[in-house]
């Protein structure tokens, strides 16, 4: 949710922006950081254990409540930890339980809108967090919050801008503690340029550009691929429930964290300096969920991670006041050629480079990136200016999606239609 306040220039936003810092607690609050897991994990269990268990009643006696809500939820909490057998919950921070029943609350809710699947329940091997709704503060390099009253040492590798509103603590499977602190702060918009870019994803090479350039597919699964194994095999080997169990999970729980850092910061980075650099950015709406299904490249288009990509593009772009234009699935970028909009059926994932009939050759991806760009701009004219004849535009579909910044007008290369 953003939250926008008018001023005379234009239009000042006041976003949601969370910074996510190291926290290094010793042995005593490791011990109480690990009594707040629990003790959420256990709130949320039991409750989702109890909606599940009223539903099957009501539809067996025909009740007219057929599913409990927070408000019902968060009665029996107060009722449960007043129990002698349940005392042990006031040792936790009572918002943050409260906190965990909105967060069952809203995973009915996507269920009930098909959204989401049915929720499940939490694990203790599993990554482990909870929210701190108020009163948090970061003072002398700690993080205080309620029941931490001498803080805990965070690495604060920058300055938190923004009122602070509220804080999530938690455990990867790594062993390693973090903080997201979440503010409200305004970000700048970046200044306006007449650059337009159209972005042809792939495996081989993870994205070329209609200008030329292109960013390397880093393959971080594929470069740990073998070292993944070995870890495997050390972890597969173990007795259960022995320390030496834990110890070959924790080796490998901290390689899979190495190459999440890895994706993460190469898709970072790479989005980044497009929105940086571009005004409009078109982009082709691929089905990924559809191409996870060749056996041959599932794994290799998991590892480049499109949907993050675009993902990340899109709310830059809304952050920084760009356009995100989106091609349809079916237009033929590959095929298409840039310059006479010859479409080439013959054309297989194989060849890389292919000559037109009109003698121009061509290679795939950067005529993809071309062809992408130039029906992104028949699409934005269409969108902008109302025109309702495109030329050249082959593929249109009601469903294409141009989504504009904030108070955006007409980008002044198009204007003229």
């Amino acid at each position: 949710m953003y939250n926008y306040t008018i001023e005379r220039d234009g239009i000042k936003v006041i976003r949601e922006y969370t910074y996510k810092f190291r926290l290094y607690p010793d042995n005593e609050q490791q011990v109480l950081l690990s009594k707040h897991f629990g003790c959420i994990r256990w709130v949320y269990n039991h409750f989702l254990d109890l909606r599940t268990k009223h539903y099957l009643d009501s539809k067996e006696k025909q009740l007219k409540k057929k599913s409990l809500n927070y408000f019902d939820d968060a009665k029996s909490l107060t009722e449960i930890k007043h129990q002698s057998e349940t005392e042990w919950l006031s040792e936790c921070n009572s918002q943050s339980l409260q906190h965990a029943l909105k967060h069952l609350d809203g995973a009915f809710n996507r269920f009930f809108k098909k959204l989401g699947k049915y929720p499940r329940f939490k694990k203790r091997n599993s990554k482990q967090s909870f929210r701190v709704p108020q009163f948090v503060k970061v003072e002398d390099g700690r993080l205080f919050f309620p029941k931490f009253k001498e803080g805990i040492k965070i690495d604060q590798h920058r300055t938190i801008e923004g009122k602070i509103q509220n804080a999530t603590i938690l455990k990867n499977q790594a062993g390693q503690y973090f903080a997201c602190i979440g503010v409200q702060r305004e970000i700048e918009t970046k200044p306006k340029t007449d650059k337009m870019v159209g972005i042809d994803l792939g495996i081989k090479t993870f994205a070329v550009c209609s200008d030329g350039t292109v960013y390397p597919n880093i393959k971080p699964f594929r470069s740990l691929e073998q070292r993944m194994r070995l870890r495997n095999k050390e972890l597969s080997r173990t007795q259960k429930g022995s320390a030496g169990r834990e110890k070959a999970r924790r080796k490998l729980a901290r390689l899979h964290l190495k190459i999440a850092n890895k994706r993460n910061d190469h898709l970072h980075k790479t989005s980044s300096k497009i929105v940086d650099e571009n005004q409009v950015i078109v982009l082709e709406s691929l089905n990924v969920k559809g191409m996870m299904a060749n056996r041959k490249l599932s794994k290799s288009i998991w590892d480049c991670s499109w949907s993050e990509f675009v993902r990340q593009i899109e709310y830059k772009s809304e952050w920084y006041g760009r356009t995100v234009v989106r091609v349809d699935r079916f237009f033929p970028s590959s095929k298409t050629c840039n310059h006479c909009g010859c479409i080439n059926e013959n054309l297989t994932l194989e060849d890389r480079e292919w000559t037109c009939c009109c003698g121009v050759r061509h290679d795939r991806d950067l005529n993809a990136a071309r062809v992408i760009l130039r029906q992104g701009q028949n699409l934005l004219n269409v969108a902008t200016v109302g025109t309702t004849e495109i030329a050249d535009c082959l593929g249109v579909r009601p469903d294409v999606k141009v989504r504009q910044p904030i108070g955006s007008e007409t980008h002044p290369s198009l204007a003229g239609g």
